[in-house]
């Protein structure tokens, strides 16, 4: 039988079939590549679709290889144009850093006299005023800011220099926290020079702090109740500030001594001077304070001591400080440092004790009564 085809489609070793390509059938780009009697293995039943096929996948190979091709050589134009664009960039910043060195070690001719000549580089004067500026607002700072806290740091001053003026000053916290010096008939509370030995082991009739280490007899006062309550945290604080003004401040919702948990107090250690309150600087040597040292607390008329055991200082954010333990019987003092900023606090914590003997308080356990005072035979007239 004859066939459509001029050219009859041979089988090759394989048994596949192959088929004659004229070269008029196929396009200019397709004609660069493809051998005319290149071999496609088909079946046996493929149609002349299939052939379409295949012509348009090889057209398809040669032009993606075409655009392969010309990509690469865009690739290498990018690459160079960004190597001279770097090799611009440097050669222009050399000659910026080269022109700014010369302007900068340029001399400079200052007469500060009829006759007398200074020289100097530019950059020599340039770092000259910023000496000159720096100096002179680090001393302007420091005047306002030792203005603002004169009292405190004046305090501090003191504590420092007493010692040369007046010798050294007589150690009496075990005098006065030992019940044997308070009831002793020989005691002259004057000759030691300290107020707090008047204080009779049953308590003032208002609640006070008593640190003999830093000479300390000052109120302990209690803010009101009903914003913590409510919750409003504005007005707490408010209650807080007016109650610095009386004296250091039992702080809200914390324990009271002599129960479980943290009996938080704190103060100012230093604070506007235009400010009403009297306390503005109790706490002012607050940092003085070592573990081992002491101090006493009368609240509702009961004596209560203290033995201090940390001292740390803490962010302003650090509200742990303010967590009440349930076994234990502990108090903490707080206060701004360093003096004069609220950068950080001063925490000091002390551990509840027994008043004469010194031993810690468990919780519920109840100290060694005190003795008595000796009783009055007769009313005064």
């Amino acid at each position: 039988m004859d066939t459509p085809f001029p050219h009859r489609a041979t089988y090759d070793q394989d048994g596949n079939i192959v088929l004659p390509i004229e070269p008029h059938m196929l396009t200019s780009d397709v004609q660069e590549t493809v051998h005319p009697e290149q071999r496609i293995p088909v079946r046996e039943d493929q149609s002349s679709h299939s052939v379409r096929i295949h012509e348009q996948l090889a057209e398809l190979s040669v032009l993606t290889r075409r655009a392969v091709h010309e990509g690469i050589q865009q690739y290498s134009v990018s690459i160079s144009s960004a190597r001279s664009m770097l090799d611009d960039i440097e050669e222009e910043s050399e000659g910026m850093f080269t022109r700014l060195w010369r302007f900068l070690t340029r001399p400079v001719v200052i007469r500060s006299g009829k006759k007398r000549v200074k020289q100097y580089s530019r950059m020599t004067l340039f770092f000259l005023d910023i000496f000159r500026f720096g100096g002179t607002f680090t001393v302007i700072f420091g005047i306002l800011f030792l203005t603002l806290n004169f009292q405190s740091y004046w305090e501090i001053g003191q504590s420092y220099v007493r010692p040369f003026l007046h010798g050294p000053t007589v150690d009496v916290t075990q005098q006065i926290l030992t019940s044997d010096f308070l009831n002793s008939p020989n005691s002259d509370a004057r000759s030691v020079g300290n107020l707090l030995s008047f204080l009779p082991p049953a308590g003032p009739p208002d609640n006070r702090m008593i640190i003999p280490k830093l000479g300390l007899n000052v109120p302990l006062v209690e803010p009101s109740y009903a914003a913590l309550l409510k919750e409003d945290w504005s007005q707490v604080e408010k209650d807080i500030q007016s109650a610095l003004q009386r004296g250091v401040v039992h702080y809200p919702g914390t324990a009271r001594p002599g129960q479980a948990g943290n009996f938080f107090i704190t103060g100012h250690s230093s604070y506007y001077p235009w400010d009403s309150g009297q306390f503005k600087t109790v706490f002012a040597r607050l940092s003085e304070l070592n573990v081992g040292d002491e101090y006493v607390v009368y609240f509702n008329g009961d004596k209560h001591r203290y033995i201090i055991e940390t001292k740390k200082e803490v962010k302003p954010s650090d509200i742990s400080v303010l967590d009440q333990p349930s076994d234990r019987r502990i108090s903490t003092l707080m206060t701004c440092t360093p003096v004069g900023t609220t950068l950080r606090r001063l925490i000091i914590v002390a551990q509840e004790v027994d008043p004469i003997t010194a031993q810690p308080l468990k919780v519920g356990e109840k100290g060694q009564e005190l003795p008595k005072s000796p009783q009055l035979e007769a009313l005064p007239i």
